[in-house]
């Protein structure tokens, strides 16, 4: 009786974890959740491919006025490539409803977008 008392004393414990998934999703359901984490996906993605477009004019304009050559622009068009596929692999994610895979890969474009802006900053 007493092993019985223990098994499902040990069985239920992992369940108190799960009290804090409301708090997660904003006292949500999953289901009432998941609507609005793939529309912020969806935004995050269109905001990263305006800041790419964003960047990428920018470093049109450092190159064409000097400011940006040699070492640098060759990082910095490493950099922007980088961005260019990171942000393929969000849209990739975005086609298959995957939310979290474009915020993951959109957290990445930000990354990079800024170390642009910090690189085009110093010239």
């Amino acid at each position: 009786m007493r092993a019985l008392a223990l098994t499902i004393l040990l069985a239920a414990a992992p369940l108190g974890a799960c009290s804090s998934l409301p708090v997660l999703l904003g006292n949500a359901s999953i289901a009432q959740s998941a609507p609005q984490t793939v529309a912020d996906a969806e935004k995050a993605l269109t905001i990263a491919h305006l800041a790419y477009q964003a960047v990428g004019i920018a470093l049109k304009d450092a190159a064409a006025s000097g400011a940006l050559h040699g070492v640098d622009a060759a990082t910095a068009q490493a950099l922007y490539d980088k961005v260019g596929a990171a942000l393929d692999g969000a849209d990739a994610a975005d086609e298959a409803a995957n939310a979290p895979g474009v915020l993951a890969a959109v957290a990445d474009a930000d990354t990079l977008i800024a170390q642009l802006h910090t690189l085009i900053a110093q010239k």
